[in-house]
């Protein structure tokens, strides 16, 4: 008769048992392995299909050296940008932002940069993607501009405080037209880590490191 602990062993056995999703190496050379053991020695694995199999396990540790490889450089690099971007603490920066923060009614006043004289076209929109206003500024000459919005709609009444998207447009002879991009400078005073984003503090505001266009020492 059959020891009671024996069969709970087996089962206890059975359970702790696991199985890998993915073959590494080791599994794949252990399969070979076994596989030579328990061969027919009336049919024995031909010499092609052995090298034919060791191939496939050079390939796969060579995939798996290259992933390693891979994922060491990937973190090698995130911690390079990390350390780039605290070396920008204490220097001027060159920010490109098309955003305008109205606060007690008064709105910011943003500047952007033109090449040549132009006729310019700004909208301004709410969160929400309406249409706000359409501010006509008009001919204007090569070189930095200013933005001044009213902070008042298309019927001059008084927007409420918070944040507006704008664009400016350049309107060509040609009819067509195409959008300047507005910057404001300021001091890197702070950087914030999201995961792999990086994220500069510059003026007590935040942008992404993607929106830096110049730096300053």
């Amino acid at each position: 008769m059959m020891n009671v602990n024996k069969i709970s062993n087996l089962f206890s056995s059975a359970t702790e048992r696991t199985t890998k999703k993915d073959m590494d190496k080791e599994a794949f050379l252990k399969l070979l392995i076994t596989q030579l053991k328990n061969q027919d020695p009336l049919e024995p694995m031909k010499d092609r299909d052995f090298i034919a199999q060791m191939s496939q396990l050079s390939s796969l540790e060579q995939i798996m050296n290259m992933s390693k490889s891979v994922q060491t450089f990937v973190d090698t690099a995130a911690q390079l940008y990390r350390t780039q971007a605290v070396s920008m603490i204490g220097k001027t920066v060159v920010v490109k932002t098309n955003t305008i923060t109205v606060q007690n009614g008064i709105p910011e006043t943003k500047v952007f940069k033109v090449d040549r004289p132009s006729n310019i076209v700004v909208r301004i929109y709410d969160q929400n993607g309406k249409l706000v206003k359409e501010q006509k500024i008009g001919q204007v000459d090569a070189g930095m501009q200013l933005l001044a919005w009213d902070g008042k709609d298309e019927n001059g009444v008084k927007v409420s405080d918070g944040k507006y998207v704008f664009k400016i447009i350049r309107l060509k002879e040609d009819g067509t037209s195409e959008e300047i991009p507005s910057v404001e400078s300021g001091v890197v005073n702070g950087v914030q880590f999201e995961g792999t984003k990086i994220n500069l503090v510059v003026n007590s505001k935040i942008y992404e490191i993607s929106e830096i266009s110049e730096i300053y020492a």
